[in-house]
C-alpha cells in the first residue's frame, strides 16, 4: 500500500514555532516513469548535472504550536502508524526536553496531550513504532535514550494503550495512552560502563510473527535484542510477552541509526554506517551472533557537486511503499555553514531471476532553502 503524504516538522528559530507541512510526494519528487527517470538522468550526465535538481518553497502549515518548556525546543517527533488502518499516515509523536508528550493527527486535524514520560530522553532517542505481539491491531511506540545509562535505568519505555476492560473509547475515538517503563539494557549496570550512544536499530519479525528490536551501540559494547514476545506451544495464544534483553554479538548492525524491512524485497535498507552517501540492505532474517550480518551497497541517492562540500547532518529514509522510496538530507556547507535540505524520490527495482541485486532509479531532486522556518525532520 502506498502512501499519500509525506510529513515535513518545521521550526521558526526566531519565534521557537513549530509547523507541520504536508505534501504528496509524487507529484514533486517522482517522473510518470521509471524509464523518464532513466532518461532524465542520461540527459543530466550529459550536462554533468544532478537530474531532477530544482529549488521550492516550503508547503504551507496544516498546524503550528510551540514548547511549553523553558528551553521552547522539541526533541523528538516521530510517525506513530496505528493498526490495522494502515494507510494512517499523519499521526505523530512529539516530546519535549522535560518529557511532555503530545499526539496530533493531521488527517483529522485533531491534537492530544499524552502523558508525561517517566524520564526524558535527550536529544536523539530511538524511536521505533511496531506491533508488539502476534495479532495485536495498535502499534506501540519505544523509545530509548540515545546514551542508556544516563537516566538511572529509566532509559528504556513504551508507549501503549492503556488497559480498558469495558472496551469503551476516549472521546476523540482514540484509546488513551500511557508510558511504561521496560527494563533497561543490562550492560549499562555493569562497573565501570559510560554511556555509549546507539549507532544503529531496527526491528525484526520471526515466522511466527513475534517481534524483536535489535540495538547497536558504541564503545566495543556490539548488538542486542529486545525480545517484545516469543513463541509458547503452551500458551493458547502460540506466544508469550517477554520484554527481555539478550546478548547476540560483538559487531554492530552495518547501518547509521534506522534501518527498516522492505518486504517487497524481504531486505533491510538504511544509510550506511561506512558512508552516509549510499544506501544499504541487509538480510537479516537469519542473524548468526558469531557473523556481523553482510551489507550490500545499493547505490547514491544523488551526486554531490564537486565545487561545494555538502556536510549531511540530518538523514531519513521513507518509505513510500510499491519499491518508491524518499531519502531526505540536510546538508550543511563547510565554508559557508548554510544549510538546506535535498529531498531525492528514488525507486528501487530486484533483479530479474535468481539475481537478488537491487537496482536504484534517481527521479527528482528538490531542494528547499532555509529563511526563517528550516526543515527539521521529515516522516
Amino acid at each position: 500500500m502506498m502512501r499519500g503524504f509525506v510529513n515535513l516538522v518545521t521550526i521558526n528559530w526566531i519565534e521557537r514555532a513549530y509547523s507541520v507541512r504536508r505534501m504528496d510526494p509524487y507529484k514533486q519528487f517522482f517522473y510518470q516513469s521509471a524509464k523518464a527517470a532513466i532518461d532524465a538522468a542520461d540527459e543530466a550526465a550529459m550536462k554533468q548535472s544532478v537530474p531532477g535538481l530544482h529549488t521550492l518553497e516550503l508547503p504551507r502549515s496544516v498546524m503550528n504550536f510551540t514548547a511549553s518548556d523553558c528551553g521552547g525546543t522539541m526533541d523528538m517527533f516521530a510517525l506513530f502508524r496505528p493498526r490495522p488502518r494502515a494507510t494512517c499516515e499523519g499521526r505523530l509523536v512529539y516530546f519535549n526536553r522535560i518529557g511532555e508528550a503530545g499526539l496530533y493527527d493531521a488527517d483529522k486535524h485533531v491534537h492530544s496531550t499524552l502523558s508525561v514520560l517517566n524520564e526524558p530522553k535527550g536529544t536523539s532517542p530511538m524511536c521505533l513504532s511496531m506491533l508488539p505481539h502476534p495479532g495485536t491491531n495498535k502499534d506501540n511506540m519505544y523509545v530509548l535514550d540515545g546514551s542508556p545509562g544516563r537516566a538511572n535505568g529509566r532509559c528504556f519505555e513504551v508507549l501503549e494503550p492503556m488497559p480498558n476492560p469495558s472496551g469503551l473509547r476516549s472521546n476523540c475515538g482514540w484509546p488513551d495512552w500511557r508510558w511504561r517503563l521496560l527494563p533497561p539494557p543490562p550492560f549499562i549496570h555493569e562497573s565501570g560502563y559510560m554511556p555509549s550512544s546507539i549507532t544503529a536499530y531496527t526491528t525484526v519479525v520471526d515466522v511466527n510473527g513475534c517481534s524483536s528490536i535489535y540495538v547497536s551501540f558504541a564503545g566495543g559494547i556490539g548488538t542486542y535484542k529486545f525480545e517484545t514476545a516469543r513463541p509458547d506451544p503452551r500458551s493458547h495464544l502460540g506466544w508469550s510477552p517477554s520484554e527481555e534483553w539478550s546478548y547476540v554479538g560483538a559487531w554492530t548492525l552495518p547501518f547509521d541509526g534506522r534501518a527498516q524491512y522492505v518486504p517487497e524485497f524481504d531486505l533491510w535498507f538504511g544509510f550506511s554506517d561506512f558512508s552516509p552517501s549510499h544506501l544499504s540492505a541487509v538480510d537479516l532474517s537469519a542473524i548468526d551472533g558469531e557473523q556481523p550480518p553482510t551489507a550490500l551497497q545499493v547505490g547514491q541517492d544523488l551526486n554531490l557537486p564537486d565545487k561545494e562540500y555538502w556536510v549531511p547532518v540530518y538523514l531519513e529514509l521513507v518509505n513510500l511503499g510499491d519499491g518508491k522510496f524518499l531519502i531526505a538530507r540536510i546538508f550543511e556547507i563547510e565554508e559557508t555553514l548554510e544549510q538546506f535540505a535535498v529531498l531525492t524520490g528514488i525507486e528501487m527495482m530486484a533483479g530479474v531471476g535468481d539475481d537478488h541485486s537491487v537496482k536504484v532509479v534517481k527521479h527528482k531532486c528538490v531542494r528547499y532553502t532555509f529563511g526563517d522556518d528550516a526543515i527539521k525532520c521529515v516522516l
